[in-house]
């Protein structure tokens, strides 16, 4: 009697890269779901701090939102994408100074958190086109 491996084992099978249109989609949407969090709190909180925030993501997701736009083969992708993530670092450094000690607002946090999240998904974007590039 023979065993038959199951196929997983027959064939190793690679790790599937990631698409870049799919990383630019999913930082654009991380980037927006903190724009909206910060809208609704900014509406219901109008802070000097909250209210700079939000001016400060409405002008990178305006500029961030192009990528959707985009085919994964066009050659401003990669630009625009770079352009996200050097953003949402400027946007992180932006929002975390200003939650410091003296606001510790636990939406600023949540935001901070989903601003983390689009910066990874660039991030990993960037990379991948440039290795596929390279």
């Amino acid at each position: 009697m023979t065993h038959a491996k199951p196929p997983s084992m027959e064939h190793p099978t690679s790790i599937p890269q990631p698409n870049l249109d799919d990383l630019a989609i999913d930082a654009v949407l991380h980037l927006g779901a903190a724009l909206e969090v910060l809208e609704l709190h900014a509406s219901h909180k109008v802070t000097a701090i909250n209210c700079v925030c939000r001016d400060l993501l409405r002008i990178y997701y305006a500029k961030a939102d192009q990528a959707q736009s985009l085919e994964p083969q066009d050659k401003e992708l990669l630009g625009l994408l770079h352009d996200t993530a050097v953003d949402l670092g400027y946007a992180i450094e932006v929002v975390d100074h200003l939650n410091g000690d003296e606001a510790d607002d636990p939406i600023l946090y949540a935001v901070s958190y989903l601003l983390k999240a689009a910066k990874r998904f660039a991030d990993e974007g960037v990379a991948a086109a440039l290795a596929v590039k390279g």
